[in-house]
């Protein structure tokens, strides 16, 4: 019985020694392990770093990656889709945390692009959300008459106090009532109506503190009333001479004008538009233009010229584009540093050697050249 005892004691301290052995060596290779996994990291780390680079960039940089990724504010892009800031949510956590957290992404709504796959409901829904992530960022707005406007303007005119673009692609002035108010951010204002409608009412756009710039088309530009006072820039499209000179005798703050001329008036009184402030003056014509329009002018801080020669040549009794473009030049006292003339018969070597005094100098189509 004893030998019995003594052989069990013996087996007990050996397997005990061998459990604190194997302790002992758990414990080294648990040591080694940890060691290992403290080297470990940081070459996972500099691994990361070079596989995916863009997660290391500071969180503002990723925003102007972001913001430079839209087109250049206040131009339009789609509320959805690939040319959307929604698409860049959908890359990773972080990426969506950024975009969410960034207003210039949210600034601009454009309701002017096809959106059947959302009813009116959506799309205000839609508005609100970015209209809250842009924050108290200024917004450019692009309506259209399409998808519901009863329904969409409403939650789109809401945030009106921060509108500082508004673009109206309207088929008739029919929903201009649902956006009226007070704008006192707005700087710029672009309208155009697809139709006419004879008895619409006319529409006033006057508490507009700020606006510099509008663009119009003819349509309905009689239904419409700006602050023309204020304006410094001005584009009118499709205009005929009459109701081109009726606004312009109102534009005396004018820098820049662009008139797109067409449906010339016979019977247009004589009489001058002096803008004492306009330096840039640029004309397209599609029609015959009366021949008092183009000398009713008087441009004495006129820089840049852009116009097409049958404009010049039609001024009788000086058919002689030179010649008509000195009488201009001669009245208005003006010193310009660029011409650039449309469908010229006029070489351009004469125009150069006819105004030397003009740096810039330049015939061609009409689609050939642009304002710089």
């Amino acid at each position: 019985m004893l030998d019995f005892l003594e052989v069990d004691r013996a087996f007990l301290a050996e397997n005990e020694a061998r459990i604190l052995d194997l302790e002992t060596q758990i414990a080294g290779l648990e040591h080694t392990i940890s060691v290992l996994r403290a080297a470990r990291q940081p070459v996972q780390d500099r691994v990361d770093s070079y596989k995916y680079p863009v997660l290391t960039l500071p969180n503002e940089i990723v925003a102007e990656i972001f913001i430079r990724f839209l087109p250049t504010y206040p131009s339009p892009h789609p509320l959805t889709g690939t040319h959307s800031p929604t698409c860049l949510t959908h890359v990773c956590r972080q990426w969506r945390e950024i975009a969410h957290t960034t207003p210039a992404l949210w600034r601009v709504i454009d309701l002017t692009r096809p959106t059947e796959q959302y009813n009116a409901e959506k799309i205000a829904a839609l508005v609100n959300l970015w209209s809250g992530r842009s924050g108290c960022c200024p917004m450019a707005v692009h309506l259209t008459d399409g998808n519901e406007p009863r329904s969409v303007f409403p939650a789109v005119s809401h945030h009106r106090a921060r509108w500082e673009h508004l673009t109206l692609d309207l088929n008739t002035t029919e929903y201009l009532d649902a956006i009226q108010g007070s704008f006192p951010s707005l700087k710029t204002l672009t309208v155009h109506f697809s139709s006419l409608v004879r008895d619409a009412p006319v529409v006033s756009f006057q508490d507009l503190p700020l606006l510099h710039t509008a663009l119009l088309n003819d349509l309905h530009m009689v239904h419409i009333v700006l602050p023309w006072s204020q304006l410094t820039s001005l584009v009118l499209m499709c205009i005929n001479s009459e109701h081109c000179m009726s606004v312009l005798q109102q534009t005396s703050q004018l820098v820049r004008c662009e008139l797109h001329l067409w449906r010339p008036q016979k019977d247009l009184t004589e009489g001058s538009v002096h803008l004492l402030h306009l330096e840039t003056l640029a004309f397209q014509m599609d029609t015959f233009i009366d021949v008092n329009f183009f000398r009713s002018f008087v441009t004495p801080a006129l820089l840049y010229l852009r116009l097409p020669e049958a404009l010049l040549g039609s001024l009788e009794p000086q058919p002689d584009p030179v010649e008509s473009l000195t009488s201009f030049i001669l009245k208005s006292g003006c010193q310009l540093r660029k011409l650039k003339i449309a469908d010229a018969s006029v070489s351009e070597d004469e125009y150069r050697d006819a105004f030397p005094s003009i740096a810039d100098i330049s015939t061609g189509k009409y689609n050939d050249y642009e304002w710089e």
